[in-house]
């Protein structure tokens, strides 16, 4: 019964589209609530299919050398697509994290593109992110089902959607 029910509800409904998203993001922030938030709002948006967290800019980079060694060559796993990552966090910030991940994996992962999500309201933290071509947009603090919505729109995050 249920499977005459399912059918009769596709063939009234108007075309399906199939829900694309990113397969995996690495959210890098030093406040665990943001990171919990992070991952409740990119899942509930249909955002992404995986959600990785690093406490701080050093954290993640440890994540890509986990990557990239040879133990992990062998398990298959994918790099992240998208990074939300955050400006200030103590032990290695975001702009430490940005030049060492540009200097150490940006040649091997070209497609990873960078998001800023800050608090800051400094204006040259804007500026200073507009010099990478990696960072494709700017948010505020906190991250928001809209805010997601308008990057799914972005022209280097559209064709995941």
């Amino acid at each position: 019964m249920l499977k005459v029910r399912l059918t009769k509800e596709l063939l009234s409904s108007s075309p399906l589209k199939i829900s694309l998203m990113i397969n995996k993001v690495l959210c890098i922030d030093d406040d665990q609530i943001t990171l919990v938030l992070c991952e409740m709002v990119i899942k509930k948006a249909g955002f992404a299919t995986e959600v990785i967290t690093a406490k701080n800019g050093r954290e993640g980079l440890t994540w890509f050398s986990e990557y990239f060694s040879k133990k992990n060559k062998t398990e298959k796993q994918e790099p992240p697509q998208l990074i939300f990552l955050d400006l200030n966090m103590p032990v290695m910030n975001g702009w430490d994290f940005l030049e060492d991940y540009l200097m150490k994996y940006f040649d091997r992962l070209p497609e990873t593109r960078v998001v800023i999500i800050s608090s800051t309201v400094n204006p040259e933290d804007f500026s200073r992110a507009n010099r990478y071509d990696i960072v494709i947009d700017f948010i505020n603090k906190p991250l928001t089902i809209e805010g997601l919505e308008d990057l799914m729109q972005h022209e280097q995050l559209a064709a995941f959607f």
